[in-house]
């Protein structure tokens, strides 16, 4: 039982640590906390589920098509809203996310209705489970999983080994010296603001494997994605992972162990007993 707990808070957090890395790019590279990341994964969702319905795509083939769909609409926010309020105090940075996050919220509430959707198992092109002893879990799981480690690895692969990575890493260090050294810093900050908005989308795309799609569904994962951020150290990718895998174990094992309804508190319990002894993370600097 503690094996399926473990595996199971895995496989939850999985989905969380993507939505922080998104927090903690932006964060990292623009200094802009953004509170609209969970609206980005409801729309991720939205598009992989209306692509199964029409289409007939399983959300696992139509990943490329949510998180294309999302790096664009990411880029759009940004030289549209987001780019216009830099320069402006903290707060208004933060109150423009904020309403952003409202107004998706509000519009998929009047275009899709609350309406709770989500694609049968029988419709999947992966179903059925895996049974190691008296360890079971679900292959509509396993899935994201791979998929969540496989989407950390290449982001941190670019982020790390590629020349626009480079690039993003030295405008978040000194934006300054960045532009003397030719680089576009405005150019910079539209891309790791897309690349942040098509990870989330694809996290949305991939959770519809085995998570219901309706208009609020960000919430609860924007709200684990700012604590596992807080948990890692705000612009650590690495800390982000970590921190959602951590929210993902507490969460399921909480659950588990307790009533249900109890199992927010543990998060929260975990949260302030962690930034209490490490203020900044367990991976901040």
């Amino acid at each position: 039982m503690l094996t399926q707990i473990i595996v199971e808070g895995i496989i939850n957090g999985s989905i969380i640590a993507l939505v922080a890395i998104g927090i903690a790019l932006i964060w990292g590279v623009m200094g802009l906390l953004c509170f609209a990341q969970g609206e980005f994964l409801m729309i991720g969702m939205y598009t992989a589920f209306f692509l199964h319905q029409y289409l007939g795509l399983d959300p696992l083939f139509s990943l490329p098509i949510c998180a294309l769909v999302l790096f664009v609409f990411g880029i759009a926010i940004y030289n549209l809203m987001v780019r216009r309020v830099l320069t402006g105090p903290q707060l208004s940075q933060r109150l423009l996310t904020f309403g952003l996050s409202m107004m998706l919220c509000n519009l998929a509430l009047m275009f899709f209705k609350g309406d709770y959707r989500t694609i049968r198992d029988t419709e999947l092109l992966f179903s059925g489970s895996i049974s190691v002893g008296e360890l079971s879990i679900g292959i509509n799981k396993l899935i994201p999983l791979g998929v969540c480690l496989l989407l950390t690895l290449t982001l941190y692969l670019i982020l790390n080994m590629t020349k626009f990575g480079k690039a993003i890493q030295a405008v978040s260090m000194d934006k300054e010296a960045a532009s003397l050294m030719g680089i576009d810093s405005d150019r910079c900050y539209a891309l790791a603001f897309g690349l942040s908005c098509g990870i989330t989308g694809a996290a949305g795309c991939i959770l519809t494997y085995y998570y219901y799609v309706f208009p609020s569904v960000g919430v609860t994962f924007q709200l684990f994605g700012f604590i596992a951020v807080a948990l890692g150290g705000f612009g650590s990718i690495v800390g982000a992972f970590f921190g959602g895998v951590i929210m993902g174990l507490v969460d399921t094992g909480a659950g588990f162990a307790f009533n249900s309804a109890f199992k927010y508190l543990f998060v929260c319990v975990a949260y302030v007993l962690i930034v209490t002894f490490k203020p900044n993370g367990l991976f901040g600097k």
